[in-house]
C-alpha cells in the first residue's frame, strides 16, 4: 500500500490555511506547478477529490478539509521528530524556518542576515513574510519553526521573548507646524489636532499606533489605509497627513531624503515589543536560545 508523503501533506495544508495556490506555493518554497502537481498526485493516490479549484476562488471539499485536519496533526508530529533530531546536532545547522512581519523584515534583515550567515554558515534559514495572524497559525502548525513578530498580541503557548523595544516617533511633512518642534518631545494633544494616517486592517502596527495615539487623535484617523509603510511615508512626504513610525524604521532608508520631519513623540513612553517566538513543545530550545540572544545583539 502506497502511503502519502510528507511533501504531499504539507502541500494540502498549505492549500487549507491560505485557500490560495500562489501563496501555498510561497509558505512551501516551491513553484506553483510543483505544489498543483503533488496535490493531483495526492488526490489519484486517494482517489478523492480534496480540493475544487476554479479562476476566482479555492475551496476545500468535505474530504479534503477532514484530510487537511489530519495532516496538521501528522506534520506536526513529524516535525517534532525532525526537531528532536536536529537538537542533537551541531548548533544551528540545517534548515530552519522563520516567519517575519513586514513591518519588521525590511528594516532588520538586510544588516543582520550577512552578520548571521557569517556566524552560523552551517544554518540554512528560510524566510517566510506574513501578517501575524498567519505567521502565528503557521507557527502553530509546524509550518514554521520560528517567529519574529511585535507584541502586545495573544501569544498564548508560545515561548516568547523581547529582541528589542521599538519606540514610537512622530513622521510629518516639513511644512507642517508641528516640524517647527523639532527640539520638542510632542504629546498626543498635538497630534490630535491634525490627519492621522496609519496602515490597514491586519497590519499589527495599525492597532499598536492607535493604542499609542491616545482617544483624541484617533478621532481624527483619516479614512485612507496604506498597504505598506512605503506608501504611508510617501503620503505623509506629500502633505496628507501625519503619523507615527517605529524606531526601525525611522532608521532605515526608506525616511531618508524625503520630505518628513521626525519627531520624539511623549518622551519615548509609546513602544511596540519586537519578540521572537517559538512552540513550547520544541526540543531546540538552546537553539533558539543562541538564535535569540544573536538578534538582541545585533538589532
Amino acid at each position: 500500500m502506497y502511503h502519502p508523503t510528507f511533501k504531499q501533506l504539507k502541500y494540502l495544508l498549505a492549500v487549507s490555511n491560505n485557500l490560495h495556490f500562489g501563496k501555498a506555493a510561497k509558505e512551501c518554497f516551491v513553484s506553483q506547478s510543483t505544489l498543483s502537481s503533488g496535490i493531483q498526485e495526492l488526490e489519484k493516490l486517494l482517489n478523492i477529490k480534496l480540493i475544487e479549484r476554479t479562476k476566482r476562488r479555492v475551496l476545500l471539499t468535505p474530504l479534503g478539509e477532514n484530510i487537511s485536519e489530519r495532516s496538521q496533526k501528522i506534520i506536526m508530529e513529524l516535525n517534532d521528530v525532525l526537531d528532536y533530531a536536529k537538537s542533537s546536532q551541531k548548533i544551528l545547522s540545517g534548515e530552519t524556518t522563520l516567519g517575519i512581519i513586514p513591518t519588521i523584515a525590511p528594516y532588520v534583515l538586510p544588516q543582520i542576515m550577512p552578520k548571521l550567515n557569517s556566524k552560523y554558515p552551517m544554518l540554512e534559514l528560510k524566510l517566510i513574510e506574513d501578517q501575524t495572524a498567519n505567521i502565528l497559525k503557521m507557527l502553530s502548525n509546524g509550518s514554521l519553526d520560528l517567529a519574529i513578530i511585535a507584541k502586545p498580541y495573544n501569544t498564548i503557548n508560545l515561548t516568547v521573548l523581547t529582541l528589542k523595544k521599538d519606540f514610537f516617533y512622530v513622521a510629518v511633512p516639513s511644512n507642517n507646524p508641528l516640524a517647527k518642534k523639532i527640539n520638542q518631545s510632542i504629546n498626543s494633544h498635538d497630534i490630535s489636532k491634525t490627519n492621522m494616517l496609519l496602515l490597514d486592517e491586519g497590519h499589527c502596527l495599525r492597532d499598536h499606533a492607535l493604542e499609542a495615539c491616545g482617544p483624541k487623535a484617533r478621532a481624527n484617523v483619516d479614512a485612507f489605509k496604506a498597504t505598506s509603510l512605503l506608501t504611508l511615508v510617501q503620503m505623509v512626504a506629500s502633505g496628507v497627513g501625519i503619523t507615527l513610525l517605529p524606531e526601525i524604521v525611522i532608521n532605515s532608508q526608506l525616511v531618508k531624503n524625503t520630505k518628513i520631519r521626525i519627531l520624539e513623540y511623549e518622551n519615548k513612553k509609546n513602544y511596540r515589543e519586537i519578540c521572537i517566538c517559538w512552540r513550547k513543545s520544541s526540543p531546540r530550545i538552546n537553539e533558539f536560545n543562541a538564535l535569540t540572544s544573536f538578534f538582541m545583539k545585533n538589532l
